[in-house]
């Protein structure tokens, strides 16, 4: 039986772009999580392992420190626990974590575009293959990578200015007054990093699906979301919800282990093995199902392309012209 096409290029509203998310989704299943699996699995595996190792310490870390006197001040208490937590947060394994798991959600990103692109190009949507995912991924890796690191090199400029600031009130010793600006400033810092995030939160999309370059493609994403910032962040806050309780599914197992062996129950279960297990399961399935937030953008782009521009009526009154200049022919000749 054939599915129904699902029509990209269409005006939403709120609840539509969801539904037509999870109508996307379903209709698509086994092709697009066998190709999120794929390409973004190995690197959640590793990224997984990594950060398994590094859950491990923490929980080790944890229970030695119960054990253990600090001294007697609370200056020798802090920083004794403050090294000790730093040394292992900011491990090689915590760093290879770190590193993966972004590498795995840009990959499922660009995955999840490339997908959309056959798609919407091919007239045949049964024929999407993984082969030809990887195809069109390899054309359009290289850019939406940079533009991801483009809005992040943003975000960061952002938290250096307001890190330097705060750094500078610190070592002033403004005391009471000081703190209470440093934290302040801390709120003040998330402002413009929401506000761009969502608004630049459009441009690897526009960069997949039109083709332009960075820079064009942050100035697109703002004439798009002009006057649709709260739409668009309200679209990001469900969907990221949605995502949460589905990735708790595969938390749980995670979430068991270690409250056992915080608890020390069970002898067999008090090896890292387990617990590097199932965050690996943890991992990959919240990698895997990020990808709605990357469906729900996508159906959120066309969405503001088709109320800015009109683009699929202009199509659709040419090809209406199209036709019926074909039926004439056809039957005067």
């Amino acid at each position: 039986m054939k599915k129904e096409t699902i029509i990209l290029q269409q005006e939403r509203d709120f609840g539509d772009k969801i539904n037509a998310t999870f109508s996307f989704v379903s209709q698509n299943f086994k092709t697009l999580f066998l190709s999120l699996l794929y390409f973004a699995g190995p690197l959640g595996l590793i990224g997984g392992i990594a950060n398994g190792i590094v859950q491990s310490s923490m929980l080790g870390l944890a229970s030695q420190s119960t054990k253990k006197n600090y001294g007697t001040s609370p200056s020798e208490i802090f920083a004794d626990s403050f090294g000790k937590n730093f040394s292992y947060i900011f491990s090689f394994n915590y760093l290879i974590s770190i590193t993966f798991l972004i590498l795995a959600s840009i990959t499922v990103a660009i995955t999840t575009y490339a997908f959309i692109i056959e798609y919407r190009d091919r007239e045949n949507k049964e024929s999407i293959t993984i082969e030809r995912v990887w195809a069109k991924m390899r054309t359009i890796f290289l850019p939406v990578f940079g533009s991801y690191g483009m809005v992040l090199l943003i975000i960061f400029m952002i938290l250096l200015v307001f890190g330097g600031i705060i750094g500078a009130l610190i070592s002033s010793g403004g005391g009471i007054f000081a703190g209470f600006l440093s934290v302040l400033l801390v709120l003040i810092a998330f402002i413009p990093i929401i506000y761009l995030g969502v608004m630049y939160s459009l441009s690897p999309a526009i960069v997949a699906y039109e083709g332009i370059d960075i820079w064009e493609a942050l100035n697109r994403a703002k004439f798009l979301i002009k006057d649709k910032w709260w739409s668009t962040f309200g679209l990001i806050m469900i969907i990221t919800i949605i995502n949460s309780f589905i990735s708790m599914i595969f938390a749980a197992p995670a979430m068991i282990v270690t409250f056992m062996k915080l608890l020390s129950v069970g002898g067999n279960i008090s090896g890292n093995l387990p617990l590097i297990i199932t965050t690996v399961i943890s991992t990959i399935g919240q990698i895997v199902v990020s990808s709605l937030t990357y469906i729900t953008i996508s159906f959120q782009y066309f969405n503001l392309v088709e109320k800015r521009e009109g683009t699929s009526l202009k199509i659709l009154i040419q090809s209406i012209g199209q036709k019926k200049l074909d039926l004439n022919e056809d039957g005067e000749y």
